[in-house]
């Protein structure tokens, strides 16, 4: 069957339905058609084939033309025309509304964004936020344990293992009591700590610490396996002992804000 016929177009195909008889095989199928013409309309004689058993022939049949009648509907003339009726409100639901909730806030985190950038540029800041530095003893002490895990100076590398302590204690003095100890001397360090407060034990330490690395470095001496220990034993304890002494004050200070 076409798709339409003369005047008539075919909505729905039904599924067919078999009848078997003691001498005919019979199927049916049923159309449903619409037409928007009125009048009279014919459907025309639809062919149909079919064969008998152990007969290749094939035959030909025709149905009989069907006459309809098309009738339009029935509009009362004594009334007045009437507007079309305005379209159905549908409810707004969330996932009608959603796409722009996601743009508005979308929109919202770029201006926020933009604002945030230029505020920084202004200011002179970084736009991510730095990590607060560790505390200077954390890095002073984790540095002496790595030198002393090294073993340099049993390995001959003496000059090596008392510069490398040095640096390490003058680092730390640089950012704990902001002495520039990187580019002084050794007497120099020791004369910036007249006014800087700290026990006259942890000065001894720091006194021997810098005067035996700089016989090492510059007089060629070669300490013993006892002296070698012994520096890098003094350095864990002066910045343990000025550490520690920070601390105290610290404590003491919020005990006087308290009271």
């Amino acid at each position: 069957m076409p798709d339409t016929l003369e005047g008539f177009e075919i909505v729905k195909r039904e599924q067919p339905i078999e009848k078997q008889t003691d001498r005919l095989a019979i199927e049916s199928m049923i159309f449903i058609m619409t037409s928007f013409d009125s009048g009279m309309h014919i459907v025309p004689p639809i062919p149909v084939q079919y064969s008998r058993s152990n007969d290749t022939t094939k035959y030909f049949v025709q149905t009989s033309p069907i006459l309809i009648m098309v009738g339009g509907i029935a509009v009362d003339t004594t009334k007045d025309i009437k507007d079309i009726k305005p379209p159905l409100s549908v409810p707004i639901t969330l996932a009608d509304i959603l796409p722009y909730i996601i743009s508005i806030v979308g929109i919202g985190g770029i201006i926020w964004l933009v604002r945030y950038i230029i505020r920084k540029r202004k200011r002179g800041e970084p736009l991510i936020p730095e990590e607060p530095p560790r505390p200077a003893n954390e890095v002073a002490l984790e540095a002496l344990r790595a030198l002393e895990s090294e073993k340099l100076w049993q390995r001959g590398k003496v000059k090596d293992y008392h510069s490398q302590i040095t640096d390490i204690i003058r680092i730390y003095i640089e950012r704990k009591y902001n002495i520039s100890a990187m580019e002084s001397t050794s007497d120099e360090i020791l004369q910036s700590f007249t006014d800087v407060v700290i026990e006259e034990e942890a000065k001894d330490y720091l006194r021997e610490i810098l005067y035996r690395a700089d016989l090492v470095k510059f007089a060629k001496f070669l300490p013993s396996a006892e002296e070698n220990e012994r520096s890098i034993t003094l350095a864990f304890k002066f910045v343990e002992m000025t550490w520690k002494e920070q601390e105290q004050k610290t404590d003491a200070q919020l005990q006087e804000v308290k009271s």
